[in-house]
């Protein structure tokens, strides 16, 4: 799972990828990164499906480096394809915000159909949300993976007419439940730290205002006011943004003296060691603003494991009915919801026994069932 692109195996991965696609008709955007995130992993999870499921119809992977140097064999690839997608939010946006947009320039001249899928909108920062607006006000067909962000795109005032292009596509598992473990220094530093703790609490996935990780904090330090030591182990990083959240999050942890109380793990690469830290963990808990939405592959990958999920309820009764293996999970009973507008005792009060109970049998999720259905949906939507 960890991905990254140097210098010299840029060109040598994107020609792989044009071997086994013949002419290229579909070509999927990728910004890569060391440290690869949710939208990366989840492109390159359906590029890898769709080639093995279809493999003559050509879809491809176009890593874009940001190099000028590439940028010849980049555009050859672009004039010979039927269709370029796009894959927003883009990493390193602004270090790379010149190619894409050069590309989505070639494919309209071109002739060539622009698709993108959005997996952020209203979150994101307005200069993001200014330089993403041209991919999807060109394109032809916006995906997306939940109505949430569908709703947003219908209601704003940058993307006048982008609502009737939206084409909702069920999101699969990225991670799958390896069967065998590992024990890292990494986990036994969370297990050092967390030995003399009453309840250890986890929340899995990048780190950022959007998933109001810091609400987790207040829940840690109530706790502590009720005689209740508990441990946060947040798995994941920080993602690099303009809002200096990360420095907000470690200032909030020294306030509320709970510095040896909060973990942050670091990018996980390895499926093995990230369910390994799993089974640390009492219970997961998600405190989205907006309750859960389709769109989160962080509550998808725990719901694999065989702890207690924890999370905001859904704001909207048809934010799952495109989805039948997450509407099945969530009618089975396998999510423990909170009430969108619940203080910190409520919150704490339906934590502390699921999390006190610890194992749980985890839900079966059909992982080639989710992907036969995702692949479907965005083939009727191409």
């Amino acid at each position: 799972m960890n991905v990254s692109f140097t210098d010299h195996t840029f060109l040598e991965s994107a020609a792989v990828a044009g071997t086994i696609g013949g002419q290229g008709r579909c070509l999927f955007l990728l910004t890569p990164s060391e440290e690869a995130c949710a939208v990366e992993i989840f492109t390159r999870s359906l590029v890898s499906a769709l080639r093995s499921r279809y493999p003559d119809e050509g879809y491809e992977l176009l890593p874009v480096s940001g190099r000028w140097r590439d940028l010849s064999f980049i555009v050859r690839k672009v004039v010979k394809a039927d269709r370029v997608v796009f894959n927003l939010p883009l990493v390193a946006w602004k270090r790379m915000l010149l190619t894409p947009l050069l590309i989505l320039l070639i494919a309209t001249v071109s002739r060539c159909r622009v698709s993108v899928f959005m997996h952020e909108w209203s979150e994101l920062h307005w200069l993001r949300r200014l330089a993403l607006a041209p991919m999807v006000m060109l394109s032809r067909t916006i995906i997306v993976v939940s109505p949430f962000i569908s709703d947003q795109i219908v209601g704003s005032r940058w993307l006048v007419g982008a609502g009737p292009k939206c084409r909702l596509v069920p999101h699969p598992p990225t991670l799958r439940l390896p069967r065998e473990r590992c024990v890292t220094e990494r986990i036994q530093r969370v297990r050092e730290a967390t030995k003399n703790c009453d309840v250890v609490i986890g929340c899995f996935g990048s780190i950022y205002r959007g998933k109001a990780a810091m609400a987790l904090l207040d829940i840690c330090k109530h706790l502590q006011s009720r005689g209740i030591r508990a441990a946060i182990v947040f798995i994941g990083s920080f993602t690099k943004s303009l809002d200096d959240y990360e420095q907000e999050f470690r200032s909030k942890v020294v306030e509320l003296a709970i510095d040896d109380q909060v973990i942050v793990t670091g990018y996980i690469p390895s499926e093995v060691e990230l369910y390994t830290l799993f089974e640390e963990i009492g219970a997961f808990l998600f405190l989205f603003p907006e309750g859960l939405t389709a769109r989160r592959s962080s509550v998808i990958a725990c719901l694999h494991s065989d702890r207690p999920v924890v999370v905001t309820a859904p704001r909207s009764a048809t934010e799952f009915t495109h989805h039948e293996g997450f509407s099945t999970l969530i009618e089975n009973g396998a999510l423990s919801f909170i009430p969108p507008d619940a203080d910190l005792r409520t919150i704490a009060d339906q934590l502390l026994p699921v999390a006190k109970q610890g194992r749980r049998v985890a839900p079966v999720i059909d992982d080639d069932a989710w992907w036969n259905a995702a692949m479907n949906a965005v083939r009727a939507a191409f």
